[in-house]
């Protein structure tokens, strides 16, 4: 029994120190120098369990116990902190821990000092009846019974609820690798708990750290397969954290996986509230997006009352059998991009001196009101005037005086018709009104009520002379097998007919 258990644990140890160096050997992330120190703890505790077996002495056995917790004291610790990183905590969540490692520390300094205050140890004894070989009785006080074991539970229970709730909320794919976590760490875990109440085959012979490398052995398959320690995955989060588009991942059942800082601007929630909860339900917006094969798009949504824009792209997570397990949604905010191009847009096709549509807009709105009015069978009609005489307004005031004169023409003009008509300036001072699903009768009232108003414009007045303005207007019905050209051709005969009539009249044709 004696050379086997020595044997058991030399192994175990050689087990646990060959992790340490595997782990250093595939990564120098985070995660990789928490998990060799935590089979490095492992590994102290294994050996110096066999340097205690084999010690002669109580006060040798003791001296090599206490090596032993120089390695279990900091296991809880590092456990936590590993499963922190392995679920995607980052390390300014571990800053918070640093009252733990000062705990341990304070247990270390007692574990030493013991023989001067006995809070850890009663009176240790070598027991030798009714037992394979000489074992060490610690007879255990109260700093290890009330602070020591009730802290490892306390730091291992956090830990399987950080893997358990990982596990529930994490996409299947990495799911394993917490399962493996959880299973790794349970069965030292409980051959410990059995020891703390004196249940074990050996009477006061804790067999937990042989198990340990059973542990290893766990841990080492998610290290090759499933890449626990590679520094890519915790790269890719930090770089998805860091971003500001955001990111949306759900499950095959459309239930959220995760959610990087930059969506809670949106949702205006704290992610963890909207984990593992139904995505439509979160994104109403979107659901046409999660259940239909659309790529690519541009979306609005709503926040605080607020409508923004974003540009939307979407991505499948395939396993390595090509089965698809879930979604990657990313938002981008486009919303100054939109505003900067619907002002470039409107620029572009308003006339820069009197705020009225340009011609280039006349050719995009008169082509779809001619086929909205055919399509729905609705009247369109179309008024084209001319400023009387503005040659001379030109030519006597100059062409500030004009302009003034054009400006104030397209504000009469803009009050006068409805909101659903346009106004474009067609070229000098000619300009082009739109009557949407007005006939003649209507358009003519609307062209004589614009004549009427603007020879009221307060006339341009010198020191010598004033100047009358008036304006000669052409109106026109869109007919069936009208295009934009034939429209404002006939509005133009119309207008040339007023000037030859004497101006400052108004005709239909």
């Amino acid at each position: 029994m004696y050379n086997l258990v020595v044997l058991l644990l030399v192994f175990s140890g050689i087990l646990t120190s060959f992790m340490v160096v595997n782990a250093l050997r595939k990564s120098r992330s985070p995660i990789a120098i928490i998990f060799a120190i935590f089979m490095a703890c492992g590994t102290i505790w294994n050996l110096g369990f066999v340097a205690e077996i084999i010690s002669p002495t109580l006060e040798s056995k003791l001296f090599w116990a206490n090596i032993q917790f120089t390695g279990i004291v900091f296991l809880p610790i590092a456990w936590l902190v590993l499963s922190l990183l392995a679920t995607g905590k980052s390390l300014n969540s571990l800053k918070s821990l640093a009252w733990i490692n000062i705990i341990a520390v304070i247990s270390l300094v007692i574990i030493w000092t013991d023989p001067y205050h006995h809070l850890f140890r009663g009176t240790p004894s070598l027991l030798t009846s009714n037992v394979p070989f000489p074992i060490l009785h610690n007879d255990y006080g109260i700093f290890y019974y009330a602070i020591s074991v009730p802290l490892t539970y306390v730091l291992f229970t956090i830990s399987y609820f950080i893997l358990v709730e990982f596990y529930i909320k994490a996409p299947e794919i990495y799911r394993r690798q917490s399962l493996i976590l959880m299973l790794s760490v349970a069965i030292p875990l409980i051959t410990d708990f059995f020891y703390v109440i004196d249940v074990t085959p050996i009477p006061y012979f804790n067999f937990t750290c042989i198990f340990f490398s059973l542990s290893g052995i766990l841990l080492n398959f998610s290290i090759e397969k499933n890449h626990f320690l590679d520094i890519r995955p915790l790269a890719f989060e930090t770089a998805i954290n860091a971003m500001d588009i955001g990111v949306i991942v759900i499950d095959s059942s459309n239930r959220i996986t995760y959610l990087n800082p930059a969506i809670e601007t949106i949702t205006g929630d704290s992610n963890n509230l909207n984990i593992s909860k139904d995505a439509t339900q979160i994104f109403p917006e979107l659901a046409h997006v999660f259940n239909s094969d659309i790529r690519k798009g541009e979306i609005t949504l709503t926040q605080n009352q607020l409508e923004y824009d974003y540009e939307f792209q979407r991505s499948y997570i395939h396993q390595k059998n090509y089965q698809t397990v879930g979604q990657i949604i990313t938002l981008h905010d486009i919303t100054e991009k939109t505003k900067l191009l619907k002002m470039t847009e409107k620029l572009s096709l308003t006339d820069t001196l009197t705020n009225a549509l340009n011609r280039r807009a006349l050719i995009l709105q008169g082509d779809q009101e001619i086929q909205r009015a055919n399509r729905y069978q609705r009247e369109l009609s179309i008024i084209l005037l001319d400023v009387d005489n503005f040659k001379k307004i030109n030519d006597t005031h100059g062409h500030l005086g004009g302009d003034k004169i054009l400006k104030e023409i397209v504000q009469k003009i803009q009050k006068i018709i409805r909101h659903n008509d346009f106004i474009f300036r067609y070229g000098g001072d000619e300009f082009v009104i739109l009557l949407i699903e007005s006939d003649l009768d209507q358009a003519y009232q609307t062209a004589e009520r614009i004549r009427n108003e603007l020879a009221e414009i307060a006339q341009i007045q010198t020191q010598a002379n004033q100047t009358p303005i008036s304006i000669s207007l052409g109106i026109t019905q869109l007919l069936p097998q009208d295009t934009l050209e034939s429209f404002i051709q006939r509005a133009d005969q119309a207008l040339y007919q007023s000037k030859s009539a004497g101006k400052n009249q108004t005709t239909i044709k």
